[in-house]
């Protein structure tokens, strides 16, 4: 195993409890890994908005700290939010999303980097976006009605599962071959820019941060986080992953309501 210089942490399943805390033991190993030196990242499909708290309190907020947001379609400087690499959709491409699953009749949103743009039809079948990312700032407006320049993140389909399973199903093919679709909670279907994952991410944040990949650790435990896990110099699955994500890990750990990340990081402590 290379030195490891840096550890990209997922949140859901991962560094967050099942409650959604993180537990003082998992803190007090993370402080600890940062006084040897070694970047903690933070790798979520949410905005930095939604993610903030978690910085603060784990005092990942100051000058030279960096996030990957957007499930690695972003990352930042968390501080001052530079962008330091970004790939998102086009305008054309939100309107061909729209357009789709309008077909199919399910509710889409778009997130850029300040705002949650929140289509105003469908209106038979309301967004359930808002249920869980309720801290974001949310405006009506249709793809249409967007700057021409402007960049979008990520689009999602946030809906009951069994009808969001069911007719995501019906979407054409080229949907899914032009753009990179993963499920990263049962009611939410996140449709990415086609190369944007959080192994890609991986690969730009080395560059970000003057070091190799092999040099990174990354822990995770669904199926967006694969690609992260096998890019990773060291990949570290949760007990409670899933087994296409095992099976691709260096090293299989604790759950996360067992101090999984803390284990791990433990582990290559003692390396």
């Amino acid at each position: 195993m290379q030195e490891i210089k840096a550890i990209a942490l997922d949140l859901d399943g991962t560094l967050l409890t099942s409650d959604k805390k993180i537990t003082d033991t998992t803190k007090k190993v993370l402080q600890k890994a940062q006084d040897k030196g070694i970047k903690i990242v933070l790798c979520t499909g949410r905005a930095l908005k939604g993610v903030r708290p978690l910085l603060e309190e784990l005092d990942l907020f100051n000058e030279d700290d960096v996030v990957i947001t957007y499930n690695g379609g972003v990352i930042q400087k968390t501080k001052s939010q530079e962008i330091l690499f970004q790939e998102a959709h086009t305008k054309e491409d939100v309107i061909y999303i729209h357009q789709e699953t309008m077909k199919v009749n399910l509710p889409m949103n778009m997130l850029d980097l300040e705002y949650v743009y929140e289509p105003t039809y469908p209106t038979n079948r309301a967004s359930r976006y808002h249920d869980i990312m309720g801290m974001l700032d949310f405006v009506k407006m249709n793809p249409e009605d967007l700057a021409d320049d402007q960049l979008l993140n990520k689009a999602v389909l946030c809906y009951d599962e069994a009808i969001l399973d069911e007719e995501f199903l019906k979407l054409p093919a080229e949907f899914t071959e032009r753009f990179n679709c993963m499920k990263s909670r049962p009611i939410l279907m996140e449709v990415l820019p086609k190369n944007v994952n959080k192994g890609q991410a991986l690969v730009h944040l080395a560059a970000v941060l003057g070091m190799e990949i092999d040099n990174i650790m990354a822990c995770g435990d669904a199926d967006n986080d694969l690609d992260m896990i096998r890019e990773a110099g060291f990949g570290v699955a949760m007990a409670n992953a899933t087994e296409t994500v095992k099976a691709v890990a260096d090293y299989i750990t604790t759950s996360n309501n067992e101090d999984g990340v803390a284990k791990a990081i433990e582990y290559i402590l003692e390396k």
